[in-house]
């Protein structure tokens, strides 16, 4: 199978990839709406509770990740809560940061707890998830008094890593107003999280269950958590039996995380950009989820509203054409591909090249210098396409891919670099070129390798 026309089913292997429409769940209140509204729909506890979403540090995919920028186009990306990262400076100012250390977000080194507010103020954050190959930008490090200014009236946030420095960051919230925008998050014990929510009626807190202690659940005294981060590798967690989710559901939400396998079994944010059923789907209907913190927060914005992620990021009909990496030409070795190392994957047994599950997102992976795949593309109407490549890497030169078109021109790109995350996939653009109406054939030449994954390659006619 050479191409996929959006609207059409795909197969890998054995799994079938036929997309469905979404049955659709209840929708929150659009980003932008009056600030009760999102908090009224966070104290819904009904079955028909709408879905929220919430993004995993923010836009990271377009500023850097726990910036305010990112907080910002979050927000406007359509996110009723920012998941930031709250950490003490030596001197007792919480600011947001993932890491112990400044090392991978920011240009400088050392734990945040051993820098004073001046000294991180004085750093520069790089792109998108940092690392070390990552292009440095003009953001710096937010306090989370900056944070809270930014959101106020506008989003929830969600108080990750913050639970050892909740005393500072409940005087923010304090001084700005913001005690009911925050969601305070973590696993203490019983007594002492429910000893922290007796301090004041506003303070909101989601606790976190796992395989360990799913058991809490219900033995909160007085006031529940507002809602359970339910983290689950394995269907038969006790975490996510329907008693334990039933139990939640009484005075709580359920709150489930799709960005990566192991927070919810394989029901990954790239598993649903490929078909809803193989995650958003279930977790709303199988597993109760009434908030999704998610990578893709326009993607899932999209499908909340009744999208068809058949047309997520393309134009309908026959005005985009997407060319899955894994559905190279038939033929075999020296004709379909040339691959210098056998299949490591095996989600495509009956070719060598390397067809990866990458927490969810069917790749072609482990990509060498001098190897090249052939595909077919059939084009319906003549005219201009702005060709792009979706990809991941996390290396600072990933590579060079040179693209031979019907054996008559080439092309030849730089692959970018995603930042710090093999699984971080970004598009970029290859070209825009004419192609006539009919079956067009080109080659994918790997120039140069230093580790990239190649997910799709898409044609829009302009």
């Amino acid at each position: 199978m050479g191409t996929v026309p959006l609207g059409q089913s795909a197969a890998v292997g054995a799994l079938a990839l036929t997309v469905l429409a979404p049955a659709g769940p209840a929708m929150a209140a659009p980003a932008g709406q009056p600030f009760d509204r999102i908090h009224q729909n966070l104290l819904d506890h009904s079955e028909d509770a709408p879905l929220m979403i919430a993004a995993h540090r923010g836009q990271w995919r377009e500023h850097p990740e726990n910036s305010i920028a990112a907080i910002d186009e979050a927000i406007r990306d359509g996110s009723e809560i920012v998941e930031i990262d709250v950490r003490e400076t030596a001197d007792g100012h919480p600011v947001l940061m993932h890491d112990e250390t400044v090392d991978r977000t920011t240009n400088g080194t050392g734990e945040v707890s051993d820098l004073t507010l001046a000294q991180i103020k004085e750093l520069r954050l790089k792109e998108h998830l940092g690392g070390a190959q990552a292009e440095l930008t003009d953001h710096t490090v937010p306090t989370l008094e900056e944070a809270m200014l930014e959101v106020r009236g506008r989003a929830l946030v969600n108080l990750d890593k913050g639970w050892a420095a909740r005393d500072g960051a409940y005087r923010v919230l304090e001084e700005t107003d913001t005690v009911d925008h925050a969601l305070f998050k973590g696993s203490p014990t019983v007594s002492e999280a429910a000893e922290f929510m007796a301090r004041d009626p506003e303070i909101q807190y989601m606790h976190i269950i796992n395989d360990g202690n799913a058991d809490v659940v219900g033995t909160f005294p007085d006031r529940r958590p507002v809602a359970y981060e339910v983290v689950f590798d394995e269907l038969t967690d006790p975490q996510v039996q329907p008693a334990v989710l039933d139990e939640i559901q009484q005075d709580s939400r359920v709150w489930i995380n799709t960005m990566w396998n192991g927070l919810a079994a394989t029901y990954t944010d790239e598993a649903s950009r490929r078909d809803p059923a193989l995650g958003w789907e279930t977790v709303v209907d199988e597993y109760d989820a009434t908030m999704i913190q998610t990578d893709s927060v326009e993607a899932l914005d999209y499908w909340r509203n009744g999208g068809d992620m058949r047309f997520w990021e393309s134009q309908r009909g026959n005005r985009t054409v997407r060319v899955q990496a894994e559905d190279y030409a038939p033929g075999g070795e020296g004709v379909g591909y040339h691959d210098l190392d056998p299949d490591t994957c095996g989600l495509k047994p009956e070719g060598d090249v390397d067809v990866c599950d990458i927490e969810g997102a069917v790749a072609v992976g482990s990509v060498q210098a001098g190897e090249w795949i052939r595909y077919t593309i059939d084009i319906k109407r003549p005219g201009r396409y702005e060709v792009s490549a979706r990809l991941a890497s996390d290396s600072g030169s990933p590579g060079r891919v040179t693209v031979d078109w019907d054996d008559e021109d080439s092309t030849t790109f730089d692959v970018m670099n995603t930042t710090n995350d093999e699984r971080a996939f970004m598009t970029q653009p290859v070209e825009t070129r004419r192609f006539d109406a009919g079956t067009h054939e080109f080659v994918v030449n790997i120039d140069d390798a230093d580790g990239f994954n190649l997910d799709y390659l898409q044609f829009d006619r302009t």
